[in-house]
């Protein structure tokens, strides 16, 4: 059902395996550049690239030194990462680079480290500072004598015979005139459109090109030209490169406080990564691109027909560089579609929610490592605003029914809502804030029952904890139930500063009582109360009671419920 793009074979012979191009408009092919120069969106941001003649110039840029900043680094003891500029220590062995940073060297006693699991003597750590930079490598052309840069004469030695003569672009296409070379059909070539289709690529596709038509029908009667007069997005390619079937294991500490509930110990869900292509100048360019998480149906509560949108980016490369009819960017506009038409295909096979966790990614952990010079970095609010366009455009085609966030849905109880405010119901997502930030406060609380044990006073800091739990509405003051309460209320005290970063899709609706999601059967809904929808069963309990205890709550009126099938 997928493909990976990684290619497979030997490693490649260049000295910079995992190198980060510090992205300028020399590290895209020169024809890709001239192109942009064209278009009104891009143009006037590019500066000029110098066209004079120079020996120690790259043919194609023009420009002299390319250099890669390295890969991002990290210090082994603590895992923390490794600033720009900044020293550390290293030990090099013959398998593999140690390194330290120099809190962790300078906290560590006697005369060794220890180093995952081993100890290594202090003497072989020799003081460094992270500021090295790999510079580009060259090709030579047999022809012509003149050298380009590897990454601009679209290079790739991993493939390339050695014994065979390199032949710039220049020279290959004076030899075609000349009838000295036949260049191969196109169909020789593959590209993003070989890559194999699945129902969610097709399904994605479809619906961008639906919606890209009916969008340049638009601007060419905004315009007052014909439809094809007005530029249009193409050569656009969506394929899921990789569907892997993956479990996320619950941490010790959070697992150990709700053994009595027999929480899962691990929760199974496929990986898929989503690419979307564009074929600009000859070159396949990969603009934008999506990890997700899927719990299907056979997955433990609370993680069961939930997605997590794990990863997203984008390069600000589509063409045309224009304004959509709807005024925003024609390449917000295509990436939207694709959101959508990913929560759609959900939506179709009976997931409930999505996740979105709005905060800009730390460097070095986007899917692309590098944003060209034209593409600014969005902050947290702009990002935050970005998905709930895209949202806000879902719920017009009711293909989302509500919209809100992981505090209000998990950590606050509101109107006749009856669930329990426990941190067991938080779904559980392979790299989520709130799963590492709750380990760490579960061992914290563990740390201060071991302190009250030793202290005189402990018994005074219990009751103290007790009462705060009292003040807040918890009757259940057991052991495991306890320490829930407690981590609830650190949680949320943590978590509502960016309640709003924490995005909730509802792909179904939840029952307003017991908050499960009705993916199937009756829901129950009040015509004189918005939004209001309980599941059978709660309709059920509802009957049960006396009339001046059912809804709507705290009132003398009753409110009547009618069935609406899902």
């Amino acid at each position: 059902e997928s493909a990976a793009l990684t290619p497979l074979g030997r490693p490649s012979r260049r000295s910079r395996p995992c190198a980060r191009l510090r992205w300028s408009l020399t590290s895209v092919p020169r024809l890709i550049i001239d192109s942009l120069r064209e278009d009104p969106l891009y143009g006037q941001q590019l500066p000029p690239v110098s066209d004079s003649i120079n020996e120690n110039a790259c043919q194609l840029c023009k420009q002299e030194k390319l250099t890669f900043e390295p890969p991002p680094m990290y210090c082994f003891p603590c895992g923390a990462r490794i600033r720009r500029n900044g020293p550390y220590y290293a030990y090099d062995t013959r398998d593999t680079h140690h390194s330290v940073c120099i809190p962790c060297y300078n906290k560590s006693r006697g005369h060794t480290i220890e180093v995952e699991g081993q100890m290594f003597p202090k003497a072989r750590f020799q003081k460094k500072r992270n500021d090295e930079e790999t510079e580009e490598c060259w090709v030579n052309c047999e022809r012509c004598n003149c050298w380009q840069h590897q990454i601009c004469a679209l290079f790739n030695d991993i493939n390339y015979d050695v014994k065979q003569a390199y032949t710039c672009l220049y020279c290959y296409i004076e030899e075609v005139k000349r009838g000295l070379h036949v260049p191969s059909p196109q169909s020789a070539v593959l590209g993003a459109s070989d890559l194999p289709r699945t129902a969610l690529s097709d399904h994605i596709e479809e619906r961008l090109f639906k919606r890209l038509k009916l969008e340049r029908q638009a601007r060419a009667v905004q315009s007052g030209r014909s439809f094809d007069e007005v530029a249009g997005a193409d050569g656009l390619v969506v394929r899921v490169v990789s569907s892997v079937d993956k479990k996320v294991g619950v941490k010790p500490r959070f697992l150990e406080t709700f053994q009595e509930d027999n929480y899962p110990t691990e929760f199974p869900y496929k990986s898929k990564a989503v690419l979307l292509f564009q074929k600009i100048d000859g070159v396949e360019v990969c603009l934008f691109g999506m990890y997700v998480q899927e719990f299907g149906a056979e997955c433990a509560f609370p993680n069961q027909r939930r997605v997590y949108l794990s990863y997203l980016d984008s390069v600000k490369y589509l063409r045309p560089g224009i304004k959509a009819a709807t005024g925003e960017a024609l390449c917000t506009f295509v990436y939207h579609e694709i959101l959508i038409g990913y929560l759609e295909y959900c939506k179709q096979r009976g997931f409930t929610s999505c996740y979105i966790w709005a905060r800009p990614p730390l460097e070095g952990d986007n899917i692309f490592y590098c944003n060209p010079t034209i593409q600014t970095t969005r902050t947290s609010d702009k990002l935050r605003e970005w998905c709930l366009a895209m949202i806000r455009k879902a719920t017009k085609e009711e293909i989302v029914v509500e919209l809100t966030n992981l505090y209000d849905h998990f950590f606050i109880t509101t109107g006749e809502c009856k669930a329990k405010v426990t941190a067991s119901r938080l779904p559980y997502f392979d790299g989520d804030y709130w799963p590492g930030v709750a380990e760490d406060m579960v061992n914290q609380l563990h740390q201060e029952e071991d302190d009250q044990k030793l202290q005189k006073k402990g018994n005074a800091k219990k009751i103290i904890r007790k009462r705060a739990l009292e003040a807040a509405g918890h009757t259940d003051l057991s052991g495991n139930a306890s320490e829930d309460d407690m981590l609830m209320q650190k949680l949320g005290e943590t978590i509502y500063p960016m309640e709003e970063d924490f995005i909730m899709v509802h792909l179904q609706y939840s029952c307003s009582n017991c908050r499960s999601f009705m993916s199937s059967g009756k829901r129950w809904a009040c015509h004189q109360c918005r939004s209001f929808y309980i599941c059978d069963k709660c309709y059920s309990a509802e009957q049960e009671l006396e009339e001046r205890e059912r809804h709507p709550s705290n009132s003398r009126e009753t409110h009547e419920l009618h069935p609406v099938t899902s």
